[in-house]
């Protein structure tokens, strides 16, 4: 478990590069509040989350298996994950910040991926919603 990196993984790195290439210009160790996003677009009151579907237990998807004989430590580490994302997400859409989530599985199929920050730019652009969430899952088969 210690090999596995907390920052600079690459769907991280993949979904910076694709910001970038559309302009965006982001910090990546800033704070808000408490908080310390993946990225922030500081100027539009922007929080990117890019989230490991294992450690955040992505619902549904194949990459958040649990099919072994969990501790019960580490049931309690995944339902904290779990929950303490969700406090963040309310902690920051109260103090008027939007926040997205990028999912480790859309990332890795390239077309997917595409449409997934096409969509994201819509919403960074567009001020509509305060939430948004890469809704690509590899469903259990």
């Amino acid at each position: 478990m210690s090999g596995i990196r907390s920052t600079n993984t690459k769907p991280e790195i993949l979904t910076r590069k694709a910001l970038h290439r559309l302009g965006y210009r982001f910090r990546l160790d800033s704070k808000v509040g408490k908080i310390k996003p993946d990225i922030v677009l500081a100027s539009r009151k922007v929080a990117i989350f890019v989230h490991g579907c294992y450690w955040h237990q992505h619902e549904g998807c194949r990459l958040a298996y649990s099919d072994r004989n969990y501790s019960a430590q580490w049931k309690k580490k995944f339902q904290d994950n779990i929950e303490r994302d969700k406090k963040v997400v309310k902690e920051l859409t109260e103090n008027h910040w939007r926040v997205a989530v990028i999912w480790e599985c859309s990332t890795r199929d390239a077309n997917v991926f595409d449409e997934i920050i096409n969509n994201l730019h819509d919403w960074i652009q567009n001020y509509r919603n305060q939430y948004f969430e890469s809704r690509y899952k590899k469903i259990l088969v």
